[in-house]
């Protein structure tokens, strides 16, 4: 027995539009806009209900638009784009050293900026007035710093191009950078115990903060070195880590800091009141590290909870949760982040004229201790004679 059609069967046919690659299909309810790509994938951009005027009329515009923005973005062969995702594919894992799931997240949205602007330009066709442009667009956006950061990676991009055949020279080396304004905060050994004391009475994640914040200034250590140190660091003779201040190539320098009464400590506290311990010592609930911007998160929220114990101004701003959300709580006085405490330590120990300041420091060159972590506003020394 033929059973009997109870619905008109979807129509299949697609309509061309004004745009390449972009085609109108009109079904039983809707009509949908759909963007076929190269390879054969399919991706409706837009749909609006049959017989509605007004709302195709606005799916044509919105899809016409954002097939735009795909072509835009496609990456053509033998282009600059197509040299970018080379390098992203081929030698990135093996050119940086951090491969970590957030040192990942940053690159390729670096990744994503570069081929945005070059793209689609020849790599023959590169010239140091492109970088230069590059500059100027990203910082009237508001991202001078970021800018940097992508045109540093945009050269070590094209040293591999030139390797591979592609140019003849690096048309960025020697580019000048945006200025940036360098915030330096002048933070004290007691700002950073005040905010210790403070977290170590709160709840499991303040507290954390509070024991990652002592726990740097008492080593010295970088925040990249503090928030994922496992717990196998822990040693009979002090703490442990592997300086995370390196290219990939250079050779591990391995950090040590012999227990005091207070790292010790700090240390104990950091391990108390957890239910699921994990190999973290700065963990999250879990046990597990917390990720850049999970970490950021807390940090952000116990640094408001602190400073409003001291502040009414900040207070009242705490305990609504609408202003809070729009309180740029970094711009405070008493605001420091996880990395404020290394050079408060270094500064004290060349106060204190300690012979193991440059080992504590750990840099490669000692110059770069003294531009860089040197804070005192007094310079003592003995006379001649």
């Amino acid at each position: 027995m033929t059973k009997r059609r109870t619905s008109k069967p979807s129509s299949t046919h697609r309509e061309r539009t004004t745009v390449p690659r972009l085609y109108k299909r009109t079904g039983v309810t809707k009509v949908s806009f759909i963007y076929l790509y190269p390879d054969g994938r399919g991706e409706t951009l837009a749909t609006a209900p049959v017989g509605d005027r007004a709302s195709i009329s606005v799916a044509e515009s919105t899809a016409k638009r954002r097939a735009l923005d795909i072509q835009a973005g496609q990456v053509v062969a033998g282009s600059v784009g197509d040299m970018i995702d080379r390098f992203k594919k081929d030698h990135d894992p093996k050119h940086y050293r951090d491969q970590s799931k957030d040192g990942i997240a940053v690159r390729n949205s670096r990744y994503a900026n570069l081929t945005k602007f070059f793209g689609r330009m020849s790599p023959t066709s590169l010239k140091m007035v492109h970088g230069y442009q590059y500059l100027d667009a990203r910082a009237a956006a508001g991202a001078p710093a970021s800018a940097n950061k992508d045109m540093a990676a945009m050269q070590t991009i094209c040293n591999y191009a030139v390797r591979w055949g592609l140019i003849d020279v690096n048309p960025f080396i020697g580019l000048m950078l945006n200025e940036t304004e360098v915030i330096r905060r002048d933070v004290t050994s007691r700002q950073v115990t005040r905010f210790y004391l403070w977290a170590i009475k709160q709840d499991l994640p303040f507290k954390t903060m509070g024991c990652a914040a002592m726990f740097a200034y008492l080593t010295g250590f970088r925040a990249a070195e503090v928030r994922p140190f496992h717990r196998s660091g822990i040693r009979d003779d002090g703490v442990l880590v592997e300086s995370a201040k390196r290219k990939r190539g250079d050779e591990k320098v391995m950090k040590l800091r012999a227990w005091s009464p207070r790292l010790n400590v700090v240390v104990k506290r950091a391990q108390q009141g957890r239910r699921i311990p994990g190999m973290a010592l700065f963990g999250n609930r879990k046990g597990q590290p917390y990720s850049r911007s999970g970490w950021g998160s807390v940090w952000q929220d116990a640094q408001f909870a602190w400073i409003a114990t001291f502040d009414t101004s900040v207070r009242a701003e705490w305990q609504d949760a609408e202003r809070r959300a729009a309180h740029l709580i970094t711009t405070h006085p008493a605001y420091f982040t996880l990395n404020d405490g290394r050079p408060v330590a270094i500064t004290e120990k060349l106060e204190r004229r300690e012979a193991d300041v440059f080992d504590f420091a750990a840099h490669a060159d000692p110059g770069t201790t003294m531009r860089h972590y040197d804070r005192r506003r007094v310079k003592k020394a003995s006379p001649t004679k």
